[in-house]
This record gives structure tokens, sequence and C-alpha cells, in this order.
């Protein structure tokens, strides 16, 4: 007797082609807590933005966190989900990545500024009705007072302020010199809060630094971080202490941001017109 020959339905092949053809076209979307912009030069501009685990108003802020020197680190972005499931929306942001430029504090000078413009205008196009606000660390802090500054000369509402880690906003300093301040320095017309570390070399300068934004224009808050160094969460040499704070990362940057909001909130005293006054 003959044993017929049994023959494989073409059904599961299907049903494989179709998942992936499925699949593709689910890696081709977006993700939603990404945030992609094209700026005029061309250049793609990509956030990580995971959503808030509430509901926002219209008008809640909405903070840009530029990434530093060392580009993306694992303990910023655990921050912005933290900030995420707090109800803070939070884009961590890598400017230096898209422009193919080496992790040097030199290549921010690189980033055009019409395409931080670019960058601003079509944010604020998304965001039609918040506040946005900057959050930068280190060298970067110089980024964050140029964006806001060439937004405002080109016409932007404005950068409503900005929040600074352990900014250094002046060349390396030499003993019982003064510093040589960035050039943005002197032209802050925004609220800032500084983050600063006890245990660095610009804790010794803060006021001076204070004193010197706040005469070009801006309105400084300046919280103090005992036992901190300045980079504390991505030092290689990270202690106990600081790793406590890295966990806590999150937490911190919060404060920072209810602080500025609260400055922020604060109508701001109309100078005196000099003219009037010599």
């Amino acid at each position: 007797m003959t044993t017929p020959v049994s023959k494989s339905s073409p059904f599961p092949l299907l049903v494989r082609a179709l998942a992936a053809v499925i699949l593709a076209a689910i890696a081709a979307v977006p993700s939603a807590a990404e945030l992609a912009i094209r700026v005029g030069s061309g250049t793609e501009i990509v956030g990580h933005c995971p959503p808030p685990s509430v509901p926002l108003a219209d008008d809640a802020p909405l903070a840009l966190w530029l990434t530093g020197q060392h580009g993306e680190v694992e303990a910023e972005r655990r921050a912005v989900d933290d900030l995420a499931a707090r109800g803070v929306e939070t884009c961590l942001i890598d400017l230096i990545a898209p422009y193919f430029l080496p992790l040097l504090p030199s290549s921010w000078a690189r980033i055009p500024d019409a395409d931080l413009v670019d960058w601003l205008n079509a944010t604020r196009a998304r965001h039609p009705r918040r506040p946005l606000v900057v959050i930068a660390t280190g060298r970067n802090a110089a980024t964050a007072l140029r964006a806001a500054r060439v937004w405002r000369a080109a016409g932007g509402d404005g950068v409503a302020g900005a929040l600074l880690l352990f900014p250094l906003l002046y060349q390396e300093l030499t003993p019982g010199a003064e510093p040589e301040y960035d050039a943005e320095v002197d032209h802050a017309r925004l609220d800032l809060v500084i983050l600063q570390p006890r245990s660095s070399a610009g804790f010794w300068w803060r006021e001076r630094l204070q004193a010197r934004l706040e005469t070009a224009g801006a309105r400084v808050g300046l919280i103090v971080q005992p036992g901190l160094r300045d980079g504390f969460y991505r030092r290689a040499d990270i202690n106990a202490t600081e790793l406590a704070a890295a966990a806590r990362l999150g937490e911190i940057v919060g404060d920072g941001l209810a602080a500025l909001i609260d400055l922020n909130a604060t109508p701001r005293v109309a100078s005196p017109d000099p003219k009037e006054h010599p």
C-alpha cells in the first residue's frame, strides 16, 4: 500500500511573512518617547522624551536637558525617566552626535546658531503654550545661554529659564586671579538656578559668577550641594556620597526645576533708567 505524501500547509509561512511585515512597520515608527526635529542645515536632532505619568496642563513647563561633554550617560537617562514618573516632562537631547563632532567642549561652539533657533522654533510650534526651560551641565552651560540668546535675538518668545548643574562658565582658574568668564555670561537675560557642588573650585567663585550674571540682566538662584564634586554622577572615581546622589539625580533636578519655576513666577522689578538718574 502506498503511503500518501503529506504536503505542508502554506498557512504558517504566510503568518510568518505577515508578522515580519508588521514588525518592520512598527520599527519604522518613531518611539513615543522620542522627539525628532530636522533643522535648516538638514541635521535631525532627536530627544528622548518619556511621557509623564500624569496628564499635564497645556501650560506646564517642558524641560530640555542638553547632554554634557561625555554624551548621553545612563544616570541622565534614568533621571529623565524618573522625572516623567514624577509628572515632569523632560527631553534628553544630545546636540553633538547629530553633527558627528568629537566629544570636546569646543564642539558645542560649532553648532550653528541658526540650527539652535530652528530647533527652539520647532519645539515652540509643537508646544505653543508651554514654558521652555533648558537644563545643562559643566561647560555646556554656555550652550544653554547661547541658545536662549540667539532665539531671543531671532524674535523667539524666549526661554523661560535654565537650570545649570555645576556650570563651568570660565576658563581654567588661576589661583589669586579673577576668572575669565565665557562671553555668554555677559549676555544672560533669563532666570537661572545654579546647582553648585560644595567640593569644587566653582564653589569659591559662586558669588562672583552670580553677581556677573545678575549685572547682565539675569535673575539667579543658587543652591549649594554639600559633599559633591563637579560631574558627581558620572565620575570614574565616584564616592559613596556621590553614588547615593546619582541614584536620586531625578529628584535633585526636579527640586532645581521647582526652584526655577518659582523664580520665574516672581514678577521682575523694573530697573531704574540710568538716563533719569545721572
